[in-house]
């Protein structure tokens, strides 16, 4: 059976009172997004190019 994470990470903490292991979890949640977060914001500037712009 798939889940998605967020939803297993759901299930670990209310369904089976595991949050701990759920908290644990968010936290990696957290980084994987800050770190794509990250890497879109410094790429962001190379993807339009204007006709005008002499960059």
């Amino acid at each position: 059976m798939t889940n998605f994470y967020t939803l297993y990470l759901y299930k670990r903490a209310f369904s089976d009172s595991q949050m701990g292991y759920a908290a644990a979890m968010a936290w990696v949640l957290l980084i994987v997004v800050a770190i794509i977060a990250f890497v879109l914001f410094r790429t962001s500037k190379s993807w339009v190019h204007y006709q005008g712009d002499n960059r």
